[in-house]
């Protein structure tokens, strides 16, 4: 059995609720788990659950974003059934978050910028997941950029080696990229006061951490 976790995120001008990142979740209630291999399911699985989830959501937060892996990202197979979302959700804001994880074998650049494309001709923004971090680099950022429209960059890969102090840097770097691409910029990975308080030299569009609001369950409707 199937559900979504989903984690707030927050609009920091004026701070308040801006929408939900969905995470999969397999087993049962109470006993949910995180799946071994994601790729095990399908769009249409994806889009199903989505359709008895997010109504509840809508009314009051109506962006919502889903991952994928770059292996599923770049599947006709998977990104083709998104075609019909704007139809069955029509109340929503769908977004896809590319992950930063490695791909199994080598990926072409054209098979990345034709699912991009496709996404945004669906009516699908896309996000950059964790730039910064993992495959996520200034390279693919560059190729993706006319069909993303936000990057994420995640506090959290750099702890505990690094004190927040440590990545202001790199923060940096990113929010000036973002301002120069005219890109929406979240960082992820918010766990206290202090943090909210470093960053507020920023003008971070987007937050989202475990101090602000934890995956919660999210049952779906029969």
């Amino acid at each position: 059995m199937l559900c979504f976790w989903g984690q707030p995120r927050f609009s920091r001008k004026p701070f308040s609720a801006f929408g939900y990142e969905l995470f999969l979740r397999e087993g049962e209630p109470g006993k949910w788990r995180v799946p071994n291999d994601f790729s095990q399911f399908s769009a249409q699985q994806i889009i199903d659950l989505l359709v008895k989830t997010v109504p509840q959501l809508a009314p009051k937060i109506p962006n919502i974003s889903i991952n994928a892996d770059v292996d599923q990202f770049i599947d006709p197979a998977f990104y083709q059934p998104f075609s019909q979302v704007k139809q069955l959700l029509p109340m929503i804001n769908l977004a896809i978050e590319l992950t930063e994880h490695p791909a199994a074998h080598w990926i072409a650049t054209t098979k990345l910028v034709t699912a991009a494309a496709s996404f945004n001709q669906f009516g699908m923004r896309v996000i950059l997941d964790d730039v910064g971090s993992g495959d996520n680099q200034l390279e693919r950022v560059q190729l993706l950029n006319p069909y993303v429209h936000e990057y994420k960059f995640a506090i959290q890969n750099f702890r505990p080696v690094s004190t927040l102090e440590d990545i202001l840097p790199q923060l940096a770097y990113w929010h000036s990229l973002a301002q120069k691409n005219h890109k929406a910029l979240t960082i992820e990975g918010i766990e206290s006061v202090t943090d909210i308080a470093l960053l507020s030299r920023y003008k971070i569009d987007m937050l989202q951490g475990y101090f602000l609001g934890r995956p919660e369950y999210l049952p779906a409707q029969h």
